[in-house]
């Protein structure tokens, strides 16, 4: 298949062992687990269409594909579902690896990869708008609301007399429990359901108040069900200025049977992350240390990574769980 300039591509050959009925090598089919690729660049680079390569006569066969890792598309680390005619296997094609035999490389499991924002090209500069006319000052405006007097007995009047000083206000109590060595649990009383949103949003039930400068060790199992092509978009948010790290401890994104890479990638707090989920349902289960920057709350917020029609839904029973340890 024909590839922009400057794509990054790998050459795949092979040699094909089985035949049809009258001796012909059988066809090679492969094609990306995403649905597409896409480049600010280029546009769509590949679609989740088969490509089918025929060997020659003696088996051999070969043909250029997108990397799985090209520089400015995305999804990015995604693999390649690659069928001989006997069983079907899942590939990675790194860039790096140029031209490379399939019988050179190890199995990988099926993964749709991460998406990631890729800026395109800067529009050009618009045109300079027309200079608007001076509004009113203050001092006119007050004359008009009916003041009598010049504008610097205007000005004297704003200031007014010192107030009395205040009284010197307490620490603060931190939340009930809230002390080293105790743990809290919130549980979900009833399930949630987000449709055709990847707005991240606070759950109903899923959050545990903090105190500026607590440390907290946390976890959670999240009970999840729902379209795998929406995926789930999942974070820790924290108060401003919270330091730490979580890791989402789901599957990799495009799953179906919930079988897939775990992904226990570390991740600052707030910062989101799609994983994968079946219609069956699966457990994800999150974990990590927060260092809260300010008093709120530490609380899982989530939506669908692929906003469809169908609900994502986060079953009654799911939990949350803080220990302070600092």
């Amino acid at each position: 298949m024909p590839f922009p300039v400057g794509v990054e591509t790998v050459v795949l050959t092979g040699h094909q062992h089985l035949a049809d009925g009258d001796g012909s090598p059988l066809p090679v089919r492969v094609r990306p687990v995403p649905r597409r690729v896409v480049s600010a660049e280029h546009g769509v680079v590949v679609d989740d269409g088969w490509v089918v390569v025929s060997p020659d006569d003696a088996g051999e066969w070969q043909v250029e594909l997108l990397a799985t890792d090209a520089e400015g598309c995305t999804p990015t680390g995604w693999t390649y579902r690659l069928e001989t005619g006997g069983d079907a296997q899942h590939i990675a094609l790194p860039a790096v690896l140029g031209t490379v035999d399939v019988s050179e490389l190890l199995p990988a499991g099926e993964d749709g990869g991460t998406y990631v924002l890729v800026p395109g090209p800067r529009g050009a500069k618009g045109d300079k708008g027309d200079d608007g006319q001076d509004g009113a000052s203050a001092y006119q405006l007050a004359v008009a609301g009916g003041y009598v007097g010049s504008q610097a007995q205007w000005i004297a009047s704003l200031k007014g007399a010192k107030g009395d000083k205040g009284d010197k206000g307490d620490a603060g109590t931190p939340p009930t429990g809230d002390v080293v060595g105790v743990t809290r649990t919130v549980d979900k009383a009833t399930d949630e359901q987000v449709v055709s949103s990847t707005a991240l949003q606070d759950d109903d039930h899923l959050t545990v108040p903090v105190t500026a400068g607590g440390r907290y060790a946390i976890a959670a199992m999240l009970a999840v069900d729902g379209d795998p092509a929406a995926d789930l978009l999942l974070t820790i948010a924290a108060p401003p200025g919270s330091t730490g790290y979580w890791a989402p401890g789901g599957i990799t994104l495009g799953v179906s049977d919930g079988t897939g890479s775990l992904r226990l990638t570390r991740y600052a707090p707030g910062q989101s992350i799609g994983v994968g989920i079946t219609t069956a349902g699966l457990i994800v289960a999150p974990l990590g240390t927060i260092t809260a920057g300010a008093n709120g709350s530490i609380t899982i917020q989530w939506a669908q990574n692929v906003a469809t029609g169908v609900a994502t839904t986060l079953r009654a029973g799911s939990w949350l769980r803080l220990t302070r340890v600092a």
